[in-house]
């Protein structure tokens, strides 16, 4: 049984998920209503975020203290590194200078961990180590750990999304054809390209359902609320308002297609006995009509998929059709294997 319950804290939004095996014991869904990622929220907005939070737990009946919870994917710097075969020291050393060059923090106002993910069994001269490093600016682990520290919960560990999401899709993953993890959320969109233990490189865009939704209000001169409404019932299908909708949202899908088309390309031209072909969609924007139909147009060949990580779970039927605005929480949920 799971020691703990996943916290996935959204600008928009709060999920909750405990799990025991295949089934899914609690599961709930609150309001951020301040609409920023925590380190954009004022003490006012943090607290207030935290009562939402307490509201949100005592209202699933969730007695549990022990959490595991995401910190959005925008607060931290992730990537694959590609570095020569060198021992773990020199590892370590390498990795904290290629850190020095690209996160923007000094090297003592950031926590730095990393996995490699791939060694060459041979060593011929030219071959590389695949390792994944996450940096987490001091800043931003201490309030979340300040906000769990408010809510009288007990954090096991705080967790950026992409690994969340990897063991929430893992039974959809191959290492043998890995698969582009698009999930959509209201602050922005990641791209992770991965197999079911490995991940071969990953983007985060700064722009998701917020964005699209604005562009929505500019285009039509409505309030955010009505242009919400507008785009969850009209989407991007191209025969609605007359294609109106479609012009609208299309530059921003072709930049999102633009860097899957990239990862693609950079993951066969060095892997030519394998392919990308599935592309599983998550997150809120997922469910963005014609989306994935222009997807497929776009992307020939390659498989466009909604992701469900609740597939072979027993879980309220309420929330059975939710599950990639969950996949997160269930994934924070899932014991790593």
């Amino acid at each position: 049984m799971s020691a703990h319950f996943g916290l996935d804290i959204g600008s928009t939004s709060v999920k909750i998920v405990k799990t025991e095996g295949n089934k899914v014991l609690v599961i709930g869904v609150g309001v951020n209503s301040s609409g920023k990622t925590l380190m954009a929220m004022n003490n006012a907005e943090k607290i207030a975020l935290a009562d939402e939070i307490k509201g949100l737990i005592k209202s699933v009946g969730l007695r549990e203290k022990q959490v595991v919870a995401s910190i959005s994917e925008s607060l931290v710097y992730s990537r694959v590194m590609q570095l020569p075969i060198m021992s773990t020291p020199e590892l370590a050393t390498a990795i904290k200078w290629e850190l020095d060059q690209s996160v923007p923090f000094p090297p003592n106002e950031v926590e730095t961990s990393w996995a490699v993910l791939d060694k060459p069994d041979k060593i011929k001269g030219d071959e590389k180590i695949s390792v994944y490093v996450v940096a987490v600016p001091t800043a931003v682990s201490d309030a979340y750990a300040q906000l769990l520290e408010l809510l009288e919960l007990t954090p096991l560990r705080l967790e950026n999304e992409i690994p969340a999401l990897m063991r929430a899709f893992s039974d959809n993953l191959s290492d043998d054809n890995p698969s582009i993890l698009v999930n959509i959320g209201a602050g922005g969109t990641e791209l992770i390209l991965a197999g079911k233990e490995k991940i071969y490189g990953n983007y985060f865009l700064p722009f998701g359902g917020t964005v699209m939704t604005k562009l929505v209000a500019d285009a039509f001169g409505l309030p955010i609320i009505q242009a919400e409404s507008y785009k969850r019932t009209y989407g991007m299908v191209k025969d609605q308002l007359e294609g109106k909708m479609f012009n609208v949202l299309k530059p921003m899908v072709d930049n999102l297609i633009g860097e899957l088309k990239k990862l693609i390309v950079g993951y066969q031209n060095e892997h030519d006995k394998s392919t990308v072909n599935k592309i599983i969609l998550t997150g809120g924007g997922a469910y963005l009509l014609g989306l994935i139909p222009y997807l497929s147009e776009s992307l020939s060949g390659v498989e466009i998929v909604m992701g469900d990580c609740f597939s072979g779970k027993s879980v309220d039927q309420k929330y059975a059709s939710l599950g990639p605005v969950f996949a997160t929480a269930m994934g924070l949920s899932t014991e790593i294997q």
